[in-house]
């Protein structure tokens, strides 16, 4: 997978850019056999942000798209190691992004 094929998400993942954000992700999976996520320049995340994780999630297995996260913010980190969804949300990321993450 190239990194051109990634979708990169910026800034808040709020209940104030929710809609936004499930447009932009509704556009990039359509369609997709591989939808990978960039959250590493998101600055905060709430559980709208989570449940657009969630939602986007269940379209791409609808498709039987792979759906990964690739790399995420601390913030991002924080929030899915609180909620133990690393997994769930096939979590993808160096050693050095978790050991960052710790720090």
């Amino acid at each position: 997978m190239s990194a051109e094929s990634a979708l990169v998400l910026e800034g808040e993942m709020t209940i104030y850019t929710a809609a936004a954000i499930r447009t932009q992700l509704q556009d990039y999976v359509t369609g997709r056999q591989h939808c990978v996520l960039d959250l590493t320049a998101v600055s905060e995340i709430d559980s709208a942000g989570l449940q657009l994780l969630l939602w986007v999630r269940r379209v791409a297995a609808e498709q039987r798209a792979d759906f990964q996260l690739r790399s995420i913010s601390p913030p991002v980190a924080q929030v899915l190691e609180l909620l133990q969804l690393e997994q769930g949300l096939n979590l993808k990321t160096s050693d050095a992004a978790r050991k960052q993450h710790e720090s």
